[in-house]
């Protein structure tokens, strides 16, 4: 089997709870490269001359990592200024693994720099988040070990800080922290051992010591806490109460003030079905999976203006379920369940904006796109299995409205 269509499979299907990987491959990790300097794994597919761009794709630049880098890519992100990712590509990266970390320059001339090398070399880079050079990521062994390790590179740093780990007790979902950064403030949702049981818990910290301070605490039998995103000083998070049984689960949606975490988080949503929200000056976003489903599963957008008359669905249209919102200064995107229509949300102009829309009979696809600030990051595929296309692209969002 092509080595791109393992890593292909693993891009599709890591997710918050997943480990995958790719193969190892060349150069070696000390290499700098340059995308368009490498040598294609596999031609672009051929079609018709396409028309000039329209709408929201004239107001953009197009970058393109080159399909040889792109397979070796486990996790990606935009942290506003760089594409960052976890990669094989190095010669002695462990079978399967991913484990260092990089970022592709998208504000000056797309270099590709490695950041950090890590010394388990059988380990994956799973999960990343990043604000503008600082980035947050989970690393993981590949040897079935209940082990997790949360790690923050500040800006500039060479070496990372160890902000949390898994305690290594059985009794522990293996389940890996969710986290976002903000600037100089990270807030991060993970499972611990208490006096009395598995906890989960709600953390942040802090430049320049980075302490990590606890900020809410649930019995695991009973509740969890998910999804945390931050916006100057605030967070929204999620949290799920189960039923004694666990059969049954509601969710809701919940803003605090950092500055005030002993004060009473305040609920935004009515539906007990709200998770993964994100929070944008005082818009809040979350996701609405439909009853009797899982929260990681296909949802409806729902909106809430803090101080507003409350809930109400937000327009995705044409997309009818979406997953795993993510939101920058003016634009907010999704993984849609209709991978052929490539959309944003526009928060200036208060309606979904379509950047690409394909056929299904060209077999082209947009996968896991995210935003953070201005800058989008999305994996472009034509075509399944072995003799699939895989190019991971880049561009800045327009930040204010174009002139007339």
């Amino acid at each position: 089997m092509r080595h791109g269509g393992r890593c292909l499979a693993a891009l599709v299907a890591v997710s918050v709870s997943g480990v995958a990987g790719c193969a190892p491959a060349a150069p070696s990790p000390s290499a700098v490269v340059t995308p368009s300097a490498v040598a294609s794994a596999a031609p672009l597919p051929t079609s018709s001359p396409s028309p000039a761009p329209t709408g929201l794709l004239a107001e953009i630049d197009v970058q393109r990592v080159d399909p040889q880098l792109t397979d070796t890519i486990l996790e990606f992100a935009s942290d506003g200024s760089s594409v960052i990712f976890s990669s094989g590509i190095a010669d002695d990266a462990g079978p399967g693994a991913a484990p260092d970390l990089w970022h592709i320059r998208a504000d000056t001339d797309g270099e590709t720099e490695l950041l950090w090398r890590n010394p388990e070399r059988a380990h994956s880079i799973v999960k990343l988040v990043g604000d503008v050079g600082t980035i947050a990521f989970v690393d993981t062994p590949l040897d079935g070990r209940r082990a997790w390790n949360l790690w923050l590179l500040p800006r500039g740093e060479e070496e990372p800080i160890l902000l949390d780990t898994h305690p290594g007790n059985e009794e522990v979902s293996s389940l890996v922290p969710s986290f976002h950064i903000q600037e100089s403030t990270i807030a991060w949702t993970s499972f611990d051992i208490g006096p009395e049981g598995p906890v989960s818990q709600l953390l942040w910290a802090h430049a320049p010591a980075w302490e990590p301070m606890l900020v809410l605490e649930r019995d695991a039998a009973e509740a969890e806490l998910w999804f945390p995103w931050i916006d100057a000083g605030r967070v929204v998070y999620c949290e799920v109460r189960y039923s004694a049984d666990r059969t049954s689960d509601d969710r809701s949606v919940h803003l605090l003030s950092l500055g005030q975490p002993d004060a009473e988080p305040q609920r935004l949503d009515h539906s007990d079905l709200a998770t993964m929200p994100v929070i944008v000056d005082d818009l809040v976003l979350w996701k609405e999976a439909d009853r009797g489903f899982s929260m990681f599963n296909w949802g409806k957008m729902i909106r809430h203006e803090i101080g507003g008359p409350g809930p109400s669905a937000l327009d995705t249209r044409p997309h009818d379920y979406v997953n795993y919102p993510s939101a920058g200064r003016r634009f907010v995107t999704w993984w849609a369940a209709d991978a052929f229509q490539f959309v944003v949300y526009d928060m200036l102009e208060g309606r979904p904006r379509v950047i690409e829309s394909y056929t299904g009979a060209s077999g082209e696809n947009v996968l896991r796109p995210h935003v953070s600030s201005d800058l989008l990051v999305w994996l472009y595929v034509v075509g399944e299995g072995p003799d699939s296309y895989a190019e991971l692209r880049y561009a800045f969002l327009p930040m204010v409205r174009p002139l007339p």
